[in-house]
């Protein structure tokens, strides 16, 4: 047999990388689907379905991310990806076809385009406690653009046209109406984190588990106080907290890691403190 036909230890072949990937990347869509047909036919009081939507539109996009930052395949074709998918999201925009329609379609694009940019740029990541300062500075970057009024989540919010390519939507039980959930800005960093996991083993599972309940933290509060809450504090305190392997800086990351957390802290709080000031 010839060396050069033989694969490489460790590789999966890439038939079976692309179905795996496949499975995973189209799990989301195919939810959506499903409950679109199921449904009208769930009775269930407000909350219930308002809770059932909103689970919809967070756990199978984790789980699509999860399962495929477990399939890695040549970059050529993770930007070809994320091409197609980009694609995609800008040619809904101009469309704008039958609204379920549109979900399945935006939610598949908004997954793959995910995984193939975050979870590439997670791999490429050097050392595990690099994601120490990157939670701070998503979490501050999510909680400055959603309350700052020139800010992009802002601004995203703010607009349906926007909010119907840029987020993921789940069937609401019980009639016809869609819920947004996790945006592209949520998907992307819940990728890289799974990258990063992957490329530096550390404990998968877990990280997987602190997206899901730094999500849920997110939901419930965002329904007790009736206002958006950026889901990325809760995704990478919970992160933080319950993944001890990336606190451990190494001491030459220390000052750059040290600067990055003080200037997004500082620039997260003076938004909230102008956010405050402005509501009185």
């Amino acid at each position: 047999m010839n060396s050069e036909s033989q694969p490489v230890s460790g590789e999966v072949r890439p038939r079976q990388a692309v179905w795996k990937l496949g499975v995973a990347l189209l799990l989301t869509p195919s939810a959506v689907a499903s409950a679109a047909c199921a449904a009208p036919h769930m009775q269930l009081g407000e909350l219930s379905a308002s809770a059932v939507a909103f689970a919809g539109a967070t756990l199978f996009p984790i789980a699509s991310l999860a399962l495929a930052a477990l399939v890695e395949l040549r970059l050529t074709i993770t930007l070809a990806t994320a091409a197609v998918a980009a694609a995609l999201l800008l040619t809904l925009t101009l469309i704008q076809p039958a609204p379920l329609a549109t979900v399945i379609l935006v939610d598949a694009a908004l997954v793959c385009s995910s995984w193939a940019l975050g979870c590439s740029l997670g791999r490429r990541v050097q050392h595990p406690a690099h994601l120490f300062p990157a939670c701070f500075v998503a979490a501050s970057a999510d909680l400055v653009s959603l309350l700052s009024p020139e800010g992009p989540s802002h601004a995203i919010a703010g607009s349906a046209r926007a909010l119907s390519v840029l987020a993921v939507w789940f069937p609401v039980p019980g009639g016809g109406a869609l819920a947004p959930a996790l945006g592209v800005g949520d998907l992307l960093f819940m990728a890289l984190v799974f990258g990063v996991a992957r490329a530096h083993r550390l404990p998968y599972a877990r990280c997987v588990a602190a997206c899901v309940v730094g999500t849920a933290l997110a939901g419930l509060a965002a329904a007790y106080s009736g206002v958006p809450v950026p889901a990325l504090v809760p995704i990478a305190l919970v992160l933080v907290l319950g993944t001890p392997a990336i606190r451990r800086l190494r001491r030459e990351d220390r000052r750059a890691a040290q600067l990055s957390i003080i200037i997004a802290s500082a620039v997260a709080l003076a938004t909230v403190a102008r956010s405050l000031w402005s509501r009185h």
